[in-house]
């Protein structure tokens, strides 16, 4: 098939990749010059990309006309931003008093309810008044795509959610996602808006055992039980499994937020008190908070103290800092007055950016160091902090740690260490819902 994709993040460029891989002709349509420097967002796309473009399977254009060109499909995948509607509308509108033949409109930029509809409409308005007679049939199609293994995901799917208004949408439909589909079962096929619903319920579902599995941590923490404890026996039932049952310093990035703000606000304007989703916000809200009291109870004041910080990104093999719990603790931290120093294998620039952009100031800016070695960020500090669980701070060197330390203090805010091996060795341990060590 020919396919078209409009969006230049690093959801556009996946899907881009992915269905160029599979033999399609891809065109990546974006008003703006595309990113194609994608290595730093997603481990194996950029050369994905490279191989693709290579083979002439993939190419971009500024010109949408380019991207209409015998077009049997056209993907919008835009980033999420605060101008993100406003140009989805804008380019539907564009494909409306542009398209000269059929094709088939996907939409995976996230909107509310109807969204998705909403842009056919769009489309399908201008084209009546141009009085082309053509009908442009649209598929709400989210992706469920995590940040760091997105080619994973796009390519081996759980499950291909899409939602069609014919049977000849959805013909085509199969025939697209075929080679991501061996077995038909991934293929779910229901209406527009139970599509973009399933998107927002299954993030609220999962932002739900995120914050439920905080909070009973936070009882662990004063009953004397080991969470990790409880996790395994929780995780053992075949009715809930382990998936998403680990407790850290909460949820971040983008989608699970914002889906479940959407979701919040979406009820309250249909009269329904949303009671459990707000408990489940509420709930992250104080779980970002967990890691600055844990260094306020070991040390006192954290004024004038040097605290180090392994990891930036809300999730690890990622630059996103999105909600990154690591950014509010070094907001609070360099509040506080304290001294961090922190290490990112990917997001340290990005880090001082987003905090830049939430208003921190250049003086206190001055006081956050950015190391380039996990271990250069810690000679001299009073306590260490694990606050994304990136690979390579699985199983450090301990011995090198508590010599480059002043004070043999870590704080565990992923439960990656044994709290045992550690205070042997005369570390002052404080893990999620672990106890004092």
């Amino acid at each position: 098939m020919k396919v078209s994709v409009a969006g230049s993040g690093y959801a556009a460029l996946v899907a881009s990749a992915c269905f160029a891989e599979m033999g399609n002709l891809v065109t990546v349509y974006t008003p703006q010059p595309a990113n194609t420097d994608a290595s730093i967002r997603e481990p194996g796309l950029q050369a994905m990309l490279d191989s693709n473009i290579a083979a002439r399977r993939l190419s971009y254009t500024l010109d949408l006309n380019a991207a209409l060109d015998e077009c049997d499909v056209f993907i919008l995948a835009l980033a999420s931003s605060s101008s993100t509607i406003d140009t989805a509308f804008s380019i539907a509108k564009s494909l409306g008093e542009q398209a000269t033949s059929e094709f088939v409109f996907i939409n995976r930029t996230s909107g509310e309810i109807g969204f998705t509809e909403q842009l056919g409409e769009a489309i399908n308005s201008e084209l009546l008044t141009r009085n082309t007679g053509l009908v442009i049939d649209v598929v709400a199609n989210p992706d469920f795509l995590k940040e760091g293994v997105a080619i994973d995901d796009f390519m081996r799917p759980d499950r291909i959610v899409l939602g069609v208004s014919s049977f000849e949408t959805r013909s085509k439909m199969s025939e697209l996602f075929k080679p991501f589909s061996r077995q038909n079962d991934r293929l779910m096929f229901m209406g527009i808006k139970d599509v973009e619903l399933t998107r927002f319920a299954t993030s609220a579902m999962l932002a739900t055992r995120v914050s439920l599995m905080n909070e009973i941590a936070a009882i662990a923490e004063v009953s004397g039980v080991d969470i990790e404890n409880v996790r395994r026996g929780i995780g053992a039932d075949s009715r809930i499994g382990y998936s998403y049952l680990y407790p850290g310093v909460g949820y971040g990035g983008l989608a699970l937020p914002d889906d479940v703000s959407s979701l919040i606000e979406k009820a309250e304007q249909g009269g329904i008190s949303p009671i459990l989703l707000k408990s489940v916000a509420l709930r992250n809200e104080k779980q970002a908070d967990w890691a600055f009291k844990q260094l306020t109870q070991v040390l006192g004041s954290v004024s004038g103290k040097r605290i180090a910080i392994w990891g930036l990104s809300f999730r690890p093999e990622t630059c996103d800092v999105t909600g990154s719990p690591a950014i509010v603790l070094i907001r609070q931290l360099l509040d506080a007055g304290a001294i961090v120093a922190a290490y990112d294998p990917l997001a340290n620039n990005e880090a001082v950016g987003e905090l830049a952009s939430q208003g921190t100031s250049e003086m206190l800016l001055k006081k956050l160091s950015l190391s380039a070695h996990q271990y250069d960020a810690l000679p001299d500090a009073d306590a260490l902090v694990l606050m994304t669980e990136w690979k390579p701070f699985r199983q450090p060197d301990f011995n090198a740690i508590a010599k480059l330390l002043r004070s043999k203090i870590i704080i565990d805010g992923r439960n990656q260490y044994d709290p045992e091996t550690l205070t042997q060795n005369g570390f002052v341990y404080r893990g999620v819902g672990r106890g004092d060590r």
